[in-house]
């Protein structure tokens, strides 16, 4: 059940009832957080929907400023209202919460626990002592200090609702909206959202709009297949709209969601896995040379290539592991000119580079790897057969098509890794950033005439050949790649 959160001053709260009568399927009225509770009644004849009264003590994220024994009898005194549902903590006096099931027989009890600070180790002994009070639903709300928290929460609920019981479990903070997002794939029968991120009432909520827009949360389900980025960072991608957006056109049940895996976590990370309805991760830095040892099966090419940044659950429920940025990234060059026979330079020694250095003499391209550090530049073009050398001694730059695969340039305002004086008019220039799209090198590049290759069309094309792996299935490339790029050049707009 979606549920809308209301707060703030009577004119605000109407005007939100309006909205969330046409966008959840309940509505909380948090009565802490309205501004004039005489006009309870009113707000809530305003629903057209299942209607939630909570007056929260601080004690467990409110605002309520009186005494228990004040909180107690305001809610006595509202009850009468009818609510369809009224949240009681988990910790309130159990004769309380028996006189509230003894005298509103019609209203459901949510009973609720909530943890600001960590995701308790044992959550099986929070529901324990939540399941003394009689209550329709239990909704455990932690804090997620990683995203290992929240995946601890997604087994918890799908372990849980297989049982019968009734629970909703979400994690707060920046790392648990996954848990909000993917609720109905583990059959959470709560999920809490906010009209914008302006209102929410809980760290972490997503907004109404970007769970339906992005997300197309009223349709996922128990049977929905689910995708994520995986990775540090993964803010900046735009990964979860670009495969939402073909999931959307290739009418398929999945969703893709964005999870910061740091490289200590990987280990946990797998092995959270194994209970998990996940079918596929895109891979980024700095993981995609961490993963392999995880895998049951290593494609050749991205065996060879030493990186990973695609993932598949095959028929077998087997791991597999593949590269489509090498080749998404030298087609989008190869539309500009071929790599046979021509001298390519590749700045950076790092995953990336690998995959760039690897297609591109698969394709009869002669590489010299430049790198700040001479050492790893040396020791990747030894791997790969080709020359390494360090950025500081590249003194008399000579190619057709340069690459850069390194960071430089996506953070650091107006920096480039070269100087405009080391770029050569007519040379077709690729930057694997995406964010910015105009980086600082493709500007300088433009200034000396040579051709542009953007971050983001090696994105398009090797997002639709990830699609492809995951759905087994041949692809209209073109299709989805003009769909990608009008996506892309919409978001540059936005």
């Amino acid at each position: 059940m979606l549920v809308i959160a209301i707060q703030g001053s009577f004119d605000a709260a109407k005007k939100a009832i309006e909205e969330a009568n046409k966008k959840g399927e309940a509505i909380e009225l948090r009565l802490d957080l309205l501004k004039d509770l005489e006009h309870v009644n009113k707000l809530k004849n305003l629903c057209k929907l299942p209607v939630i009264f909570t007056l929260r003590k601080k004690a467990q994220g409110g605002e309520f400023q009186g005494s228990e024994q004040e909180r107690e009898a305001k809610l006595l005194e509202l009850l009468p209202l009818k609510p369809d549902y009224v949240d009681l903590e988990f910790d309130v006096d159990p004769s309380f919460a028996q006189k509230v099931h003894q005298s509103f027989p019609d209203v459901a009890i949510i009973c609720s626990y909530h943890d600001f600070d960590k995701t308790p180790d044992n959550l099986e002994n929070v529901l324990t002592q939540m399941t003394q009070m009689h209550a329709a639903i239990y909704k455990i709300a932690t804090f997620a200090n990683s995203s290992l928290d929240s995946l601890r929460m997604l087994n918890f609920i799908l372990q849980k609702r297989r049982e019968g019981i009734s629970l909703a479990g979400m994690s707060m903070g920046p790392h648990g909206d996954i848990t909000r997002i993917l609720a109905p794939v583990v059959d959470s029968l709560l999920t809490y959202t906010s009209l914008s991120s302006e209102e929410e009432t809980a760290p972490g909520q997503v907004p109404v709009d970007t769970l339906e827009k992005i997300y197309r949360f009223s349709t996922l389900n128990q049977q929905t297949k689910v995708y994520a980025l995986i990775g540090d960072p993964v803010e900046q991608s735009i990964g979860h709209i670009a495969h939402n957006t073909l999931f959307k056109k290739l009418k398929e049940d999945a969703v893709y969601v964005k999870i910061l895996v740091r490289s200590e976590e990987v280990g946990p990370f797998f092995q959270l896995l194994k209970t998990l309805p996940f079918h596929g991760f895109s891979v980024t830095m700095p993981l995609k040379e961490k993963v392999g040892e995880h895998l049951d099966h290593i494609n050749p090419q991205a065996k060879k290539i030493g990186a990973i940044n695609t993932l598949n659950l095959n028929n077998e429920g087997r791991w597999e592991g593949f590269n489509t940025d090498a080749s998404g990234a030298l087609d989008a060059i190869e539309e500009k000119r071929q790599v046979a026979g021509k001298k390519v330079v590749i700045l950076g020694a790092g995953g990336a580079a690998r995959a760039l250095a690897y297609e591109t003499i698969e394709r009869g391209g002669e590489v010299l790897i430049v790198n700040r550090t001479e050492e790893k530049a040396k020791k990747l073009a030894r791997q790969l057969g080709c020359e390494g050398v360090a950025l500081e001694r590249w003194t008399k730059p000579s190619y057709d098509i340069l690459m850069n695969t390194t960071p430089v340039g996506m953070t650091t305002k107006g920096l480039s890794l070269i100087s405009e004086k080391a770029l050569l008019k007519n040379a077709v220039v690729f930057d694997a950033i995406m964010h910015p799209k105009e980086t600082p090198l493709l500007i300088l590049a433009k200034n000396k005439g040579c051709q542009i290759v953007y971050g983001n069309e090696m994105f398009t094309r090797q997002a639709v050949k990830q699609a492809e792996i995951w759905l087994n299935r041949p692809l209209d490339t073109q299709d989805l790649l003009l769909t990608l790029e009008h996506l892309c050049h919409a978001l540059e707009k936005s």
